[in-house]
C-alpha cells in the first residue's frame, strides 16, 4: 500500500534530506533549525489554473512566519516533458528579474515542482480596495509591460495575474499565457495601451498617461525615453 502524501515528505524529497528541519534549512525556508519550526497547511491541493495544481502552507518558527506555495506543473505538451516546461518557466522569470521585475522568492524548482513565496493579494483586488494608496504601483505595471515588449513576449491577459504585497507588483505566471520571449520584434506599444486600459479599469480612476508613456519608453529601451522623476 502506498504511503499517504504529506508536505513534510515532499519537502524532504525535494531537499534530499531525512529530517524536516534540515530540509527546510536546505531549501532556505528557515535560517536555523532551532527553535524547532512547524508546518501548517493553509489549504490542500487545488487547481491553480489550467497548468498547475497548488498547495499552500506556512512555516512557523517562533514569531517568524513564511507563507509558501507549492506548485505542481500539469501543463499539456506533446513536445516537452513537464520537467522541461517547468524549467522554461524558471528561465522566463529569471529573464524578467534581470530587468528589475519582482517575482516571488524561489525556494526550489525542479522535476516539475516549484516552491516559492506566496504573495498575499491579487493586484486588481488591491487596486479596487485601496485606490488612493495604489499610485506607487502604477509605474511598476507599466515597467512590466515595457519589459515584456522589450523581450518580444506576446502574452495573453498579462496583467490579470499580477499580485502585490502592497509595496511592490509581482509577476507570478510564467506559463502558456505569458509564452516564450522572442515571439515578436514589433515595438507597437500594444502592451502600453493594454496596461493603461487595465489600470484605468482595475482602480476606477484615470492614470497619468504622459507619465505612463515616459516610464514605458525608458524601460522598453526604445530610444524614446522622456524625462521622468
Amino acid at each position: 500500500m502506498a504511503t499517504p502524501w504529506t508536505i513534510e515528505k515532499e519537502l524532504c524529497g525535494l531537499a534530499d534530506s531525512r529530517c524536516v528541519g534540515d530540509a527546510l534549512l536546505r531549501l532556505g525556508l528557515i535560517e536555523e533549525q532551532f527553535p524547532v519550526p512547524t508546518i501548517e497547511e493553509v489549504h490542500g491541493w487545488m487547481r491553480g489554473g489550467a497548468e498547475t495544481f497548488i498547495y499552500r502552507f506556512r512555516v512557523v518558527q517562533q514569531e517568524t512566519v513564511r507563507d509558501v506555495l507549492l506548485k505542481a506543473v500539469v501543463a499539456f505538451s506533446t513536445a516537452k516533458s513537464l520537467t522541461e516546461l517547468g524549467d522554461e518557466w524558471v528561465e522566463r522569470r529569471r529573464l524578467l528579474e534581470q530587468d528589475g521585475i519582482r517575482t516571488p522568492r524561489l525556494y526550489h524548482a525542479g522535476r516539475a515542482i516549484i516552491v516559492e513565496e506566496f504573495i498575499p493579494e491579487g493586484l486588481s483586488t488591491f487596486l479596487r480596495r485601496r485606490p488612493a494608496e495604489a499610485m506607487h504601483l502604477f509605474d511598476q505595471v507599466i515597467r512590466y509591460a515595457a519589459t515584456l515588449e522589450k523581450h518580444g513576449f506576446c502574452p495573453i491577459s498579462p496583467f490579470h495575474g499580477l499580485r502585490t504585497d502592497g509595496m511592490d507588483v509581482f509577476a507570478v505566471d510564467f506559463g502558456q499565457d505569458l509564452g516564450a520571449p522572442g515571439q515578436t520584434t514589433r515595438r507597437g506599444r500594444r502592451l502600453l495601451r493594454e496596461a493603461i486600459k487595465w489600470l484605468n479599469s482595475a482602480c476606477s480612476r484615470s492614470i497619468d498617461e504622459s507619465r505612463a508613456r515616459a516610464v514605458f519608453a525608458f524601460h522598453a529601451a526604445d530610444g524614446k525615453s522622456e524625462g521622468i522623476t
